[in-house]
């Protein structure tokens, strides 16, 4: 009944979401044990916390389980008790408050990075927050929210396992930063792909810094998908005074923001840090009499990488897809497959990107490797390299899942045909993950060689992929080039197919090109002609090779014609550029030298080729030194750069640094006694009460990459350990860590007991919600906003140049 309830009631009527928990539990529970194990020690506490809550006007109150991932409370020694902590935790809402309020099952990240970033892999995520989920749902929740995640491949994790062990709808929320994106990279766009096709019920955003900035994420979401939209933002930042913390925006200030949410298309709103049932009351007071405002979207074929999405479709600019990933008759690719080393990869798929390909096919099929296993690390290289949407290319399916584990955001998969054995094994994937298809006209005896007949393979496949839930807008038909050498009429069938496919099903189109001109000369010039032809035909995208001039004129002039290049402004802007080749594939580039090449591998994040591009080095009569100071430190440097001009995001950056480790590694027994001083001792932490460490092991990782020595405490380190600590190594810098308002308070205490101690450690804090205001307010004397940013301020810092600022 109450299922039921919230997909009619978030369709029709403003839900009124609930506020802190944590700024409600400040003070009446222990800090440092996890607001979790109140659930049993105190349950009579997150009960009150409810109650008011609903008293307030809330719709929706969420159970305290947000760090209830058995990952999360490992922290504290409970993950033994994960299920019952959760199901304990859902009955106590669901007894506190009427029948008439609505109890979501409140999941958090967990603390851990999902590989390549971290430790975690997908998996394992999954497993955990299946855990959970099945838990709350034993509790009896109504539905789930899904909060404050940054990792899209992270929340893609919790979806997944939320909606294969239960039925109950799904609330689920990113937080992003400063640039409108997450600390990984992704845009609000990306994410509203990924999770429409995942199939959550509400796509929302939480936390981050205040309402403002959310009203800019809310209307980039209204404007890529049509799922109702929901914000519960933070009460601002807190400010030092004399009676506490203090939090910038008010109950009224967080109401009429509210009403501009709900203008924008939000079908529920909330609160996060530092709000209280105060809050509650004034968005039901502001909102609750509003109607959700109708929105319109266009429907479409929609792709998304890690950190941006991208439409194919008739309205849309032509899609290159670029086909260079693939070891057919190319050794040199083939070999570096074998040997499971990406950077060949990475490379292909740069220069492809240069060249303007949109998207990138992988293929890794080379016989006699473990193709799963192949494919998994080359999605996850390619993803932490380029900014685009993959597409993967392959007939077995268990590479094809192991591919879709890998990605992050939405892929297209290449392809599925007609055969009764590639729609059973196929298309259950593609709903599984939420990837689209590429649909191969290609039926139980082959090829059709009419149009009408590959018209009818192609509607077969699409009314299987809608039978099991795959929506039109999720597929591509691909109406097969065939060579002309032979039977030219070959074409024209072609040709015709695409006319039918477009006017009959209403499908966008893609074409492999290159086959067209097999055996025949001037292959560039047939295939840029056909091109043309097939666009005008109305095909959306072509598989080709983006280093083809000739190519790549003819999509850009079959763009203007077909009015995809509006204004011509593409077209206009390739050609005042430098002149290019008329044909043909672009000139090979000089190869780089060793050096360079040790350059490039740093900022690529090429952590498999870096230990025999620096042993290279060495042997050709490079030091260590020159190695380290000419090579390392200025590519370390380039990443930073590129980072803050968000050319380069968090998982590239962590790549980057790790690179960089594993190729000091290897110079480092090189160094003559005395060669390498240290640059000073850090001692890190997270202060007490914070579980979150992500930000502080990246921290970690460039000092150490920097010559620092760190002596790292973990998390929630308690004031007393950190002065003692900090005594017995004589340290010339602590730095500490919060992501959570409600831990923040803990870092003055650490400030001041550093002072009364008479330590001269420098003081350095960080974290999500910390600001260099609140630095300055606390007597810190640095700030740090990233890991680049922590050895800048400690080289200030250690140097004896004391930079509050």
């Amino acid at each position: 009944m109450k299922r039921k309830a919230f997909r009619e009631r978030i369709a029709s009527e403003i839900l009124i979401m609930d506020g802190a928990m944590g700024t409600m539990l400040q003070g009446k529970i222990p800090v440092g044990g996890g607001s979790e194990r109140a659930n049993l020690d105190q349950p009579e506490v997150i009960a009150a916390v409810h109650s008011a809550y609903a008293e307030a006007g809330a719709d929706i109150v969420a159970t305290n389980t947000f760090g209830g991932s058995r990952l999360k409370l490992a922290a504290f020694g409970l993950d033994d008790r994960t299920a019952e902590i959760n199901e304990k935790a859902a009955r106590l809402a669901r007894k506190a408050v009427p029948d008439s309020t609505l109890v979501a099952g409140d999941i958090g990240p967990t603390g851990h990075l999902i590989d390549p970033m971290g430790d975690l892999n997908f998996d394992e995520a999954y497993d955990a927050f299946a855990q959970q989920a099945i838990a709350l749902a034993n509790g009896g929740v109504d539905l789930f929210l899904l909060e404050t995640f940054a990792d899209l491949k992270e929340i893609k994790a919790a979806v997944m396992a939320v909606r294969d062990h239960t039925d109950l709808p799904i609330m689920a929320s990113m937080t992003y930063e400063e640039g409108f994106l997450t600390f990984t990279g992704t845009s609000p766009e990306a994410a509203a792909v990924v999770l429409t096709s995942l199939g959550v019920d509400v796509l929302g955003v939480n936390c981050s810094s205040g309402p403002e900035p959310m009203l800019e994420v809310l209307g980039r979401y209204a404007l890529s998908t049509h799922l109702p939209l929901f914000a519960e933002p933070n009460a601002g930042l807190p400010k030092m005074s004399d009676h506490g913390d203090v939090y910038e925006v008010t109950a009224p200030i967080m109401a009429d923001f509210a009403r501009r949410f709900v203008d924008i298309g939000a079908h529920a709103v909330g609160s996060c840090c530092g709000s209280t049932p105060q809050f509650t009351t004034a968005l039901r007071d502001a909102v609750k009499s509003r109607r959700p405002v109708g929105r319109h979207r266009e429907p479409g074929l929609r792709l998304a990488s890690r950190n941006q999405a991208l439409s194919l479709g008739s309205d849309q600019a032509f899609g290159v897809i670029g086909e260079r990933i693939n070891p057919t008759n190319r050794e040199d690719l083939a070999e570096s497959l074998r040997q499971g080393k990406a950077g060949f990869v990475q490379d292909e798929a740069q220069n492809q990107v240069s060249q303007g390909a949109m998207l990138l096919d992988v293929n890794v099929g080379v016989p006699g490797i473990d193709e799963p296993a192949v494919m998994a690390k080359m999605v996850t290289a390619l993803e932490s390299t380029v900014k685009v949407p993959l597409v993967i290319d392959s007939t077995n399916p268990e590479a094809i899942e192991a591919a879709l584990k890998a990605a992050a955001g939405k892929v297209l998969i290449n392809s599925v045909h007609g055969s009764e054995e590639s729609l059973d094994a196929i298309l259950p994937l593609a709903k599984k993950y939420g990837a689209a298809l590429l649909c191969l006209a290609v039926g139980e005896k082959g090829i059709p060689k009419t149009p009408e007949a590959r018209l009818k393979v192609i509607q077969k496949i699409k009314d299987r992929a809608e039978a099991i839930g795959i929506p039109k807008e999720d597929l591509i038909a691909d109406c097969l080039t065939l060579t002309v050498s032979a039977e030219q009429k070959r074409a024209h069938a072609t040709l015709k197919s695409l006319q039918l496919v477009k006017e009959e099903l209403g499908l966008p189109t893609v074409l492999g090109v290159s086959n067209i001109s097999f055996g025949l000369p001037e292959r560039s010039l047939i295939n840029s002609t056909f091109l043309a032809m097939a666009m005008a035909m109305g095909l959306d995208a072509a598989i080709m090779n983006p280093g083809d001039v000739r190519m790549m004129e003819a999509v850009r002039a079959a763009s203007v014609l077909t009015v995809r290049d509006r204004d011509s402004r593409a077209f206009v802007a390739s050609h005042a550029k430098k002149k290019k080749k008329k044909g043909g594939d672009l000139p090979t580039p000089a190869p780089a030298t060793t050096a360079a090449r040790i350059v490039e591998a740093v900022i690529a994040g090429s952590r498999d080729d870096i230990a025999s591009l620096v042993e290279a080095a060495l042997e050709e009569g490079t030091t260590a030194q020159e190695i380290n100071d000419t090579l390392l430190i200025p590519a370390i440097e380039e990443v930073g750069r590129r980072y803050d001009k968000k050319e380069l995001y968090l998982p590239q950056m962590i790549l980057a640094a790790e690179t960089m480790q594993r190729a000091f590694g290897v110079i480092e027994p090189h160094f003559s006694a005395g060669d390498v001083a240290s640059a000073g001792k850090v001692l890190l932490c997270t202060v007490k009460g914070d579980v979150h460490d992500i930000g502080k092991n990246i921290v970690s990782l460039f000092l150490k990459n920097s010559g620092y020595e760190v002596i790292d405490l973990g998390k929630d380190v308690d004031t007393e350990t950190v002065v003692a600590e900090a005594v017995k190594h004589q340290v010339d810098l602590v730095g500490l860590s919060a992501l959570m308002t409600t831990t923040m308070v803990e870092m003055p205490k650490v400030v001041q007991a550093l002072e009364e101690a008479g330590h001269p450690a420098k003081v350095m804090v960080g974290g999500a919600v910390v600001t260099k205001r609140f630095a300055r307010e606390i007597g810190a004397h640095g700030y740090a906003a990233d890991g680049l940013a922590a050895v800048e301020t400690a080289a200030t810092l250690v140097g004896k140049r004391n930079d509050p600022s």
